[in-house]
């Protein structure tokens, strides 16, 4: 028997043991989750979100089932999709231009914001394959470079990345002289056209048709390059558009095929309709008005046309911030659109556009903040954007309403102290919320109850100076108070006529001391109060006799 009962014991402790643990488990369960979940909206209010994403979904991981958790890592990576795709638009817009190391910064935070973005990561790639993977061989020559290599190659020196990236170029600056570079084909560039301008052969005049020579557009040429090749002069090339009805200049497509007319010095003219064997055009110049034959087959553009990508000037890179803050702006990712913005102002103060968005980025920033609840951001923000438009008439409304809203918080705030009976606190919240709001009627009558309940208090304690201070203070905010005036008088005579009870009591006892000190409260309120006056002198001059007998007997 003794043995039964020790098993059953040791039962019992067993399962309230695991009972404890079972208890115990989700408890601690829900206090990691919840410190994860702290942790994230800490990272989150500071805009650092992806920081927040992560200890969301540690939250997750430790307790699946929480829907805010859920919630919160849908919403952010919802955002954190969008931005990447802003910064990935904006490297593009970059690459274009041929800024490739702003261009891999803003790819970089792409894929900060999302590791999974494809288009950014693509860009980083050290090699893009080309569309049938082909590719030919280029010898740096002196002074050439990649922006230089793809202005002869694919007519447009901005393709310089196809290159680089073809070749794992991290820095696009860094070739030598004798360098091999592989030019990869691309869109509208072939094989052939490639293997052709490596080879110097220029192109050729596909026909002639009385006083015109037809001509089909190779990858790199424009009707300037076709103006300079044919006339030696690139500026004629309104001569050939004019001719060709063509409006857009700039719009001309490789294959296309386009009307040359005669004019007089047209050596080179001569010399490719020949060069085909076409029959030669009806007029022949004379060779004394003849001028020097062209014979560069891949005439380059104006100087000004081929502007390195690899240098970038400051006022060009002065131009991408504003850009890049305008678009960011443009996605509503307003703190990155001010950070972007804040560099054009670093460099020229006075830039308008910049100081304008800046000002608006604050604007909608504080905008949120407002509808969020979060006042004191909100007030901040749009205090800021003030700074930069002082005739923010958004921002000035904006504020009117964060003091609105304050106030309406405040005002709940005092009226759970004043039924708390706590006058002290709903004075002091009352009269800030009367400072953001002074016309508000119904924070005033709130002021002012509390003033009076807290004087009442005070009076029904005997406090009758205290009393009337807190009467007096109700009467202003509502001088039409009777009983606020009546009040004020009657603690003015209770006041007196406790103090001078008070010092009769004290001098009946032979308390001297306490006797003077009530009497003086009464004639230092009024001096004519009954016999105040002279009970206070003979309370006096009696302590004084007793003090020297005193120390006559010491």
């Amino acid at each position: 028997m003794p043995y039964k009962r020790v098993c059953i014991g040791l039962s019992l402790l067993l399962l309230l043991f695991l009972g404890c643990q079972t208890v115990q488990a989700p408890r601690e369960k829900d206090q990691q989750a919840n410190a994860y979940i702290e942790q994230a909206q800490a990272y989150e209010s500071q805009g650092n979100l992806v920081e927040a994403l992560e200890k969301y979904k540690l939250a997750q991981t430790v307790d699946p089932a929480q829907p805010q958790v859920n919630d919160s890592i849908s919403r952010l990576e919802a955002q954190l999709e969008k931005l990447a795709e802003t910064h990935y638009q904006a490297g593009l817009r970059f690459r274009d231009k041929g800024k490739w190391t702003l261009a891999k910064r803003e790819f970089l935070k792409a894929l900060r914001y999302s590791p999974e973005h494809e288009g950014a990561a693509a860009m980083l790639q050290g090699r893009t394959p080309s569309d049938d993977g082909k590719y030919i061989i280029h010898t740096i020559g002196p002074g050439e470079s990649l922006s230089k290599l793809a202005m002869k190659y694919y007519g447009d020196y901005r393709k310089y990345h196809h290159i680089a990236n073809f070749n794992n170029m991290t820095d696009a600056k860094q070739v030598k002289i004798g360098q091999k570079i592989m030019i990869p084909v691309i869109e509208g560039v072939s094989f052939a056209d490639l293997n052709r301008i490596s080879s110097g052969r220029a192109p050729q005049a596909t026909g002639i048709e009385g006083e015109y020579v037809v001509h089909q557009i190779a990858p790199g040429e424009s009707l300037s390059k076709v103006a300079r090749l044919y006339y030696g002069d690139y500026k004629l090339f309104n001569v050939i558009a004019k001719f060709n009805g063509i409006t857009d200049p700039t719009g001309i497509r490789v294959g296309q095929k386009i009307k040359v007319p005669r004019r007089e010095g047209m050596t080179a003219y001569q010399q490719r309709s020949t060069a085909t064997g076409d029959e030669e055009p009806s007029y022949i110049p004379e060779p004394e008005e003849t001028k020097p034959v062209v014979t560069q087959p891949e005439p380059t553009a104006p100087p000004e046309d081929e502007i390195p990508p690899e240098t970038v000037k400051p006022s060009d890179q002065v131009a991408e911030y504003r850009e890049t803050g305008i678009a960011l702006f443009n996605e509503n990712a307003f703190d990155d659109a001010i950070v972007e913005l804040k560099k054009v102002l670093n460099a020229t103060p006075d830039d308008p556009a910049a100081i304008s968005y800046i000002s608006r980025a604050y604007m909608e920033t504080g905008r949120q903040h407002l509808d969020a609840g979060r006042l004191n951001k909100a007030k901040s923000a749009l205090t800021a954007a003030l700074g930069y438009d002082a005739n923010c008439k958004t921002c000035q409304d904006l504020l009117e309403q964060c003091r609105t809203a304050e106030a309406d918080t405040l005002k709940a705030e005092g009226e759970s102290f004043y039924e708390n009976n706590q006058f002290d606190s709903a004075i002091t919240t009352f009269n800030r919320a009367l400072a953001l709001d002074p016309e508000n009627s119904e924070i005033r009558q709130l002021l002012f109850q509390s003033h009076f309940q807290k004087a009442l208090i005070l009076y029904n304690n005997q406090d009758y100076l205290a009393a009337k201070t807190d009467f007096e203070k109700a009467a202003v905010i509502n001088p039409d108070c009777e009983e606020c005036r009546q009040y004020i008088g009657n603690s003015v005579e209770a006041y007196k006529e406790f103090h001078y009870n008070e010092g009769i009591v004290f001098f009946g006892k032979q308390e001297l001391r306490e006797a003077i000190g009530a009497w003086e409260k009464v004639v230092a309120v009024d001096p004519d109060y009954k016999d105040a006056s002279q009970n206070l002198k003979k309370a006096q001059l009696l302590n004084k006799r007793l003090e020297l007998i005193k120390k006559g007997s010491e």
